[in-house]
């Protein structure tokens, strides 16, 4: 199954409110522990450039798009996204050791 990668850079007057809708959106998502789904966000050092990587089992819904919180971290992005913001893309996964299946 392939896995998502979002990548984005935002404003550096964002930054921090987009790091603390990450910082939301992964409480709900520890709140509701939805199943079959291995979700990451991450920021490159010292830059307004962020990645979220989001994995799925198969047959398994996005459970996100169902959590305020997530929601809310998209509509952030989308306000402080410099550049054609946050567009998903689809990888396969050729090798991983205990980060994705």
């Amino acid at each position: 199954m392939p896995v998502l990668m979002i990548r984005h850079e935002v404003a550096d007057e964002g930054v921090a409110e987009v790091v603390d809708a990450i910082g939301a959106a992964f409480a709900a998502v520890e709140a509701h522990r939805p199943e079959g789904i291995r979700y990451a966000y991450l920021r490159q050092a010292g830059t307004a450039e962020f990645v979220a990587l989001l994995d799925l089992d198969e047959g398994i819904e996005n459970p996100l798009p169902g959590l305020e919180a997530a929601r809310e971290l998209q509509a952030t992005v989308a306000k402080w996204a410099v550049g054609t913001g946050a567009v998903p893309q689809r990888f396969d996964v050729l090798g991983s050791y205990r980060i994705l299946p």
